[in-house]
């Protein structure tokens, strides 16, 4: 006798939405590049060392964030 008045108490609603799920993944990478150089004379030499370091820790940095993310999914 008390199951059917407790069932009184429920109605048809809505479904709930499905639920999506979101991968969590690491940054995309994308190619390290050197910029080629234009040497005629020695402030070339300097400018183009510093293009070459530029692009070289920027290319460090990816790599430093890619790893710090795969290093946190292995945690998990």
């Amino acid at each position: 006798m008390i199951c059917p008045i407790l069932l009184n108490g429920c109605t048809h609603g809505q479904k709930s939405k499905e639920v999506q799920i979101i991968k969590a993944g690491c940054p995309v990478v994308t190619p390290c590049y050197l910029p080629m150089n234009n040497l005629r004379h020695n402030r070339s030499l300097l400018d183009d060392n510093q293009a070459i370091l530029t692009a070289w820790h920027q290319c460090a940095l990816q790599v430093e964030i890619i790893y710090q993310c795969q290093q946190e999914q292995n945690q998990h």
